[in-house]
């Protein structure tokens, strides 16, 4: 591959978006330390977690291109999600965290099958249906085998609450058709990348992040236990998170460079990418510190849990959901107003030269 498949650039890419593999292991080592659980999930959560899911607030709400265009998507996502956390907190708060949880492994996941696509177009290069399936198969797979296991014994817990299944599917038939179909996309994605590397066409940029993305996720639900298994999670979270900071940061720098940001507030907040990250983490800390402040008040008689989720889930739901379009859009539909299309959009658009794909 020529360095015109990387994103920006073989150094960049290696260095943000798969050498940060780095934080999983630092962060597990602070899970098998004994490293209290606040310190851990409110440090991931203020430090990258936060700033990553407000990154996407800037490149969407406060960007006068996108909102004209997706109005309603975004007044849907601001008043209907928040509207359906507060429910769920208050009335059905285990079924809320179950559906958090799978919904927060889909994004991760999703992440890095975009970037893979990414890849793909910018190399130049064809892939078949087959090849595709495979390389999505072996990724959107992979951190379920060990996790529904755990799910069906019912030890599978995000701090203290059990995450719940279908009753239906709390049987061993469950992880034993995961794991298999599993095994089946690994075993024939190494046999594709062995073709690959005989006929000289493999791309190490999806390749690489592929096995890295499903060997983590697949070993991931294996390295804690209990109450200490939500933190895990929060290894592969701060991974995910760096990934996006990266990836928007670098978009939208190259969008504001090229006059496609009307916003005068996002343009200054974008400027360079330490500015962009130190709004985000002010805003960060703004959103914990309100949730503080609701606990200490107590208003609606909730447990502190509740207060949490209450807060980050409604905020954070709002961002799977734009992301979740983004990520489809910048495919199907690449248009100016879509952050994520930048390194699909021609030249002719006005964009940086270096993320637009080459002939």
């Amino acid at each position: 591959m020529n360095e015109s498949g990387w994103i920006k650039s073989a150094r960049w890419d290696s260095t943000w978006l798969i050498g940060s593999a780095v934080l999983v292991p630092l962060v597990l080592t602070a899970v098998w330390a004994g490293a209290a659980a606040p310190f851990i999930g409110i440090g991931v959560t203020a430090l990258i977690g936060g700033p990553h899911l407000f990154s996407t607030y800037a490149a969407t709400f406060l960007d006068p291109r996108f909102r004209r265009g997706h109005r309603r998507l975004l007044i849907a996502c601001a008043v209907g999600i928040p509207t359906f956390v507060a429910l769920m907190v208050v009335r059905h708060f285990q079924v809320l965290l179950s559906a958090f949880i799978f919904a927060a492994s889909i994004h991760v996941l999703q992440q890095n099958a975009y970037i893979a696509e990414v890849y793909r177009a910018r190399s130049g290069r064809k892939n078949g249906p087959l090849s595709r399936l495979i390389d999505h198969a072996v990724l959107m797979l992979s951190f379920y085998p060990i996790a529904s296991y755990k799910l069906v014994h019912g030890t599978f817990v995000l701090g203290d609450v059990e995450i719940l299944i279908p009753s239906f599917a709390k049987i061993p038939l469950t992880y034993w058709t995961v794991s298999l179909a599993f095994g089946t996309a690994a075993i024939a994605f190494v046999i594709k990348t062995a073709m690959e590397v005989r006929n000289k066409t493999l791309q190490r940029g999806p390749t690489t992040l592929i096995a890295l993305t499903s060997t983590i996720a697949f070993l991931t639900p294996l390295t804690a236990s209990g109450a200490r298994l939500e933190l895990a999670f929060q290894a592969v979270n701060a991974w995910h998170s760096f990934q996006y900071m990266a990836l928007i940061a670098l978009f939208q720098q190259t969008r504001t460079e090229a006059g496609l940001v009307e916003s005068k507030t996002v343009t200054r907040l974008t400027r360079t990418p330490a500015r962009f990250y130190g709004a985000c983490l002010v805003t960060t800390i703004v959103l914990l510190s309100g949730i503080a402040g609701m606990i200490r008040l107590d208003p609606l008689g909730l447990t502190s849990n509740q207060y949490y989720y209450l807060g980050v889930l409604s905020a954070l739901l709002i961002h799977y959901a734009l992301d979740a379009y983004l990520f489809v859009a910048a495919f199907m539909w690449p248009t100016s107003d879509v952050p994520f299309a930048t390194p699909l959009l021609p030249s002719e658009a006005g964009l940086d030269p270096a993320l637009v794909p080459a002939e």
